[in-house]
């Protein structure tokens, strides 16, 4: 009987080797599976962060530029700003000064630059527009109606909406 016992023992000692081996398994596939569920959260974090940074500079870019509309009055009420051309800004280095006009054109220059350099596949567009939240980069919808001037930001962006316009009345 004594032998019995010890076969017994033996027999049940590898099924528990067995079921072991298999919790072991278990253990490293459910911990690779929360792993890979943390890179993906980090992944995903990490995608909203730069989107918010993008959307944050288009803010700063809007309003840096209403407070050249507003710096320049004068080339406001003259229609400067409706659809200014990208151009020279030579004339801010000039010791003469620049006209509202040309003032308007270098305004429109420095910031296209900006907003081409700080913003992914960035674009911007001032414009007289009664509807001034509609519109893309290549079509902006300025229709040219009422006296609201809308300063619009639009830039390539994977995660949200990548466009951000306000509204300035001079």
């Amino acid at each position: 009987m004594p032998m019995m016992n010890v076969q017994r023992r033996s027999r049940r000692a590898r099924r528990a080797l067995g079921y072991a081996l298999l919790e072991a398994l278990v253990a490293v596939v459910v911990a690779s599976v929360g792993f890979i569920g943390a890179a993906r959260l980090q992944t995903l974090g990490m995608k909203m962060n730069s989107s918010s940074q993008y959307r944050q500079k288009a803010v700063l870019l809007t309003y840096q530029m209403s407070d050249r509309l507003r710096a320049n009055r004068t080339g406001v009420g003259a229609g400067n700003y409706n659809n200014p051309a990208v151009g020279s800004k030579t004339c801010l280095a000039d010791v003469a000064g620049c006209t509202p006009a040309e003032l308007a054109v270098a305004d429109m220059t420095e910031w296209s630059e900006d907003i081409s350099g700080q913003l992914p596949g960035g674009m911007g567009r001032v414009c007289i527009d009664s509807t001034p939240e509609d519109g893309t980069a290549i079509a902006p919808a300025c229709d040219g109606v009422g006296s609201l001037l809308a300063v619009k930001v639009w830039w390539t962006d994977t995660v949200a909406a990548s466009r951000f316009v306000t509204v300035v009345r001079p």
